[in-house]
């Protein structure tokens, strides 16, 4: 009897130890490896947008104009790397899991209101760039109650501030 629960622990400490294994070294990054930083776009050479950005008043930033859709103009992915910062908010404001308002005009810039779903009054953003594409004239509000309160971040080329309310819709 004495021998069959050593056995038994045995076998347990045998069956652990199955299937694991160091990780390979050579599939590993290095300590040192640093993510590159994103770069801002530029179109490709003979391929310059050559239809203007009100064109997409109307769509919804998925819809593509020409065969371009708003996100994926060179002026709106720039001012979007420029005024957001974080990686995860950029990749969520882009993303399918969120709701989208059609673009609209707002004097001469156009802009892209969108929120996440069932919580748009909670947390929600707005992108706004010139019709002419002016790097200058571009804005983005981003609001979470939450954290904000009944304010909203506002973030330009000359800085970032504080705004009273959400984040316009149109």
């Amino acid at each position: 009897m004495r021998g069959r629960p050593m056995a038994l622990l045995f076998i347990t400490l045998t069956i652990a130890g199955c299937g694991k294994r160091d990780d390979d070294p050579a599939t590993l990054a290095p300590p040192e490896f640093v993510p590159p930083v994103t770069q801002a776009p530029a179109p490709v050479a003979g391929q310059a947008n050559t239809v203007p950005l009100t064109a997409y008043v109307g769509h919804h930033p998925r819809d593509a104009v020409d065969g371009v859709s708003f996100f994926d103009r060179t002026e709106v992915a720039n001012a979007l790397i420029e005024a957001v910062p974080e990686a995860d908010l950029r990749r969520r404001i882009i993303g399918r899991d969120t709701d989208q308002r059609r673009i609209f005009a707002d004097g001469p810039r156009i802009g892209m209101h969108g929120c996440e779903k069932q919580r748009c009054d909670a947390r929600n953003w707005t992108i706004l760039v010139t019709a002419d594409g002016d790097a200058n004239g571009a804005a983005f509000c981003y609001h979470d109650k939450q954290t904000m309160g009944d304010t909203s971040r506002w973030t330009t080329r000359a800085g970032t501030d504080r705004r009273p309310g959400p984040c316009p819709t149109a």
